[in-house]
């Protein structure tokens, strides 16, 4: 499950743009979704194409292997966007809404749409995602997340960020459909850019999981653990 969290910078990255389009290929040690291993702790190769307008409309389509352990069906993961990103007047406040489509190849019954909103002022983001069919489960989720990036001149970033999932699915009284309660992730780390195309990005995630909800290795592992990820963008 994407972390469009894309966003979050887990890639190594190689674009090649015309006019508002570009694209992308990317490697990290581990594919994170919101405090969860995709890829059992191990390397996945990501890639996207992309579409942004000067009217604040943008559109991609981003992809990454998976592991999701012996006998599952799900090796790729391809996630399409839509969305609207503008300033709100001379606020320094801006929104960012869109539609957000989660399709597994070999395995549609995982397959679901999430809506998302949000709003960015200086280093500070928050945002709200919702599906009513959380990982294709019966039952929806609900995703709220903020964090902090601080960038200096010389292109080294600090951040942190931390999310919160809840709903039906995390629910014991609604069946716990998820395999797990509702819970807390966390990131933090710093990035370096040189020349403004190739970043090396390290950082630390994790869950507040505990007891049988802990999982330390594997499949969706969810403790705390490093993850390395370098980053090639052109033009």
């Amino acid at each position: 499950m994407a972390a469009i969290t894309l966003c979050v910078g887990l890639s190594a990255v190689s674009s090649i743009a015309v006019a508002g389009f570009s694209g992308t290929v990317a490697v990290t040690t581990d594919y994170d979704y919101r405090g969860y291993s995709q890829t059992s702790g191990d390397v996945a190769l990501q890639g996207s194409v992309n579409y942004s307008h000067d009217s604040g409309f943008y559109a991609f389509a981003w992809g990454s292997t998976l592991d999701w352990g012996p006998g599952t069906d799900q090796d790729i993961e391809v996630d399409y966007v839509v969305g609207f990103s503008n300033p709100i007047g001379e606020t320094g406040i801006k929104y960012d809404v869109g539609l957000l489509y989660y399709d597994y190849p070999g395995a549609s019954q995982s397959d679901f749409l999430e809506i998302y909103g949000g709003f960015s002022w200086n280093i500070f983001r928050i945002k709200v995602s919702y599906s009513d069919d959380f990982g294709g489960l019966g039952g929806d989720g609900w995703y709220v997340d903020g964090g902090a990036t601080y960038g200096f001149e010389n292109g080294i970033s600090l951040f942190a960020y931390a999310g919160y999932s809840f709903g039906e699915v995390f629910d014991e009284d609604e069946g716990l459909a998820f395999g797990a309660e509702d819970y807390y992730n966390y990131g933090i780390g710093a990035s370096y850019t040189v020349a403004g195309k190739l970043t090396f990005d390290l950082r630390g995630v994790g869950t507040n999981q505990d007891g049988l909800y802990k999982i330390e290795s594997g499949p969706f592992e969810n403790d705390f653990r490093g993850i390395a990820t370098i980053t090639l963008a052109f033009p």
